[in-house]
């Protein structure tokens, strides 16, 4: 067994963490908490583990909800396809495979929404099936501690990274191998200030003895974010307000909003945005009454920026192609975390 294998176990078994999911043998209660944990910390993603659990015990249950449901209860977690896929998973398993989840890799591998990292995961947790995992976290443990600097998104870094991985995996015990790695990566090895003077790996670990812990891992690729100019119309009738839901293969897809005029700069003023065409041919016969102009907010999302007013008028005459809701109705419907802080402000939802 290789030293750093033979550390990290030893080191876990000193140190696992107390979460529901851990120990856990149900593939369909690992797989819930492998999709929700992704791009997820542990802290955010626990209760929304808890919430699916309690709302759907069984996958029969989550395949047989309402999509609405399904975001709504998903709401405020982000990158909202996860839900969209864990949804449509659930019903090939419930539909398809008899409610029996895939029990091989290659199977699991076949679920929407499943990478080989959360392939690897619920093979080595459900099934004990010896298969390393490999991500973000990983590939910051194992370049640091031995030093490589090949970039983690190119193609020769991930089959090396991914070979590395899987020879350091013990195989008899890849389920605590593959939760300690994870584990250890979330407490000291982080992306920034990592607690290097504690780390078990002190004496050992190539970029702490070179000075290079903050330059690994490298990647060959910048992210860079576009930005988004969004122009909300919350237009108030006889008690109620107007929604449409996303469809367009977009950011936010299946969740609701106001109607939404996007523009190439942000405008703040409600006359210059009534001239646009979207908004004459909305309006057109329906005099809209004051116009009022909420604050610009702001969201990052991983490769976009989206900045965010909304605009508010009152009508006496419905426009056509909206879905029209009392205030009192709003809170159950499932929106995007900048609409949600809007609402929020304006006291419309807890």
């Amino acid at each position: 067994m290789h030293r750093f294998t033979s550390t990290l176990l030893k080191w876990y078994s000193q140190n696992a963490r107390e979460l529901p999911w851990i120990g856990e043998k149900n593939p369909y209660y690992i797989w819930l908490s492998e999709i929700i944990l992704q791009q997820t910390r542990v802290e955010q993603g626990r209760p929304y583990y808890e919430k699916f659990v309690k709302a759907y015990p069984v996958i029969e249950d989550l395949a047989n909800a309402e999509e609405d449901q399904v975001m709504k209860l998903w709401e405020g977690l982000g990158y909202y396809s996860r839900a969209r896929n864990l949804h449509a998973s659930a019903k090939y398993v419930a539909e398809d495979l008899e409610g029996e989840f895939p029990d091989s890799y290659e199977e699991i591998l076949k679920l929407k929404g499943v990478g080989p990292y959360t392939a690897a995961a619920i093979a080595s947790f459900a099934y004990d099936l010896p298969h390393a995992v490999l991500d973000g976290n990983v590939f910051r443990i194992l370049s640091r501690y031995f030093g490589i600097d090949i970039p983690i998104d190119s193609t020769a870094g991930k089959k090396e990274f991914s070979k590395l991985a899987n020879e350091l995996l013990a195989v008899d015990r890849a389920a605590i191998y593959n939760q300690a790695i994870m584990d250890f990566a979330a407490t000291y090895c982080k992306p920034a200030n990592p607690d290097c003077a504690a780390c078990v790996f002190a004496d050992s670990c190539a970029a702490y003895a070179e000075n290079r812990v903050d330059a690994l891992p490298v990647k060959e690729k910048k992210l860079i974010r576009k930005e988004r100019f969004f122009h909300y119309l919350v237009i108030t009738y006889k008690g109620g307000v107007f929604l449409q839901k996303r469809e367009a293969k977009d950011i936010w897809r299946n969740l609701w909003e106001f109607p939404l005029l996007e523009l190439p700069k942000m405008l703040v003023a409600p006359a210059q945005l009534l001239k646009e065409d979207y908004c004459l041919d909305l309006f057109a016969g329906i005099k809209t009454g004051q116009q009022d102009v909420s604050k610009v907010y702001k969201q990052l999302l991983t490769h976009q920026k989206i900045f965010a007013c909304f605009f508010e008028m009152e009508v006496k005459k419905k426009p056509k192609g909206l879905e029209w809701v009392t205030l009192e109705q709003i809170g159950n419907y499932a929106f995007p975390k900048t609409l949600n802080s809007y609402l929020k402000d304006r006291g419309l939802i807890m």
